[in-house]
């Protein structure tokens, strides 16, 4: 093989390479969005339970908290929650161009709209049940 045929085959890999790696990009975000949806879905039952029960709510910074005392038993799910919610609003951010403090507010107001009588509610720091 001559210098010019192995130039222009490195050339053309190089440039497949290039071309693969916005791809690879991209399907890893996606994997890690579907990681952590799989994570949501696995929790929601529990989270519904707490919301149900009183025991957790949704905040207006798109999180949960507990609503009265901590309970000890469900604090690791609550964390692992809004850390997950917290991975995902800056995967969404990354991709919009925008803040993830921005994406976690829309989040919230999307929690609130969705959130069945009863459910508790915290807006400026204080709890209310929605009606």
């Amino acid at each position: 093989m001559n210098t010019m045929t192995t130039t222009r085959r490195t050339f053309i890999m190089t440039l497949i390479a290039l071309f693969l790696i916005p791809a690879t990009a991209v399907f890893a975000a996606d994997s890690k969005k579907d990681a952590l949806k799989q994570r949501f879905k696995e929790r929601y039952p529990e989270i519904r339970k707490l919301k149900d029960a009183g025991t957790i709510g949704e905040t207006d910074t798109g999180e949960l908290d507990f609503v009265k005392e901590r309970d000890s038993k469900a604090a690791k799910m609550v964390e692992e929650e809004n850390a997950d919610r917290h991975a995902l609003y800056a995967l969404i951010a990354k991709d919009e161009g925008t803040s993830v403090e921005t994406v976690a507010k829309h989040a919230a107001q999307r929690n609130f709209e969705k959130a069945k009588a009863g459910e508790f509610l915290k807006t400026d720091g204080k709890w209310k049940k929605k009606a």
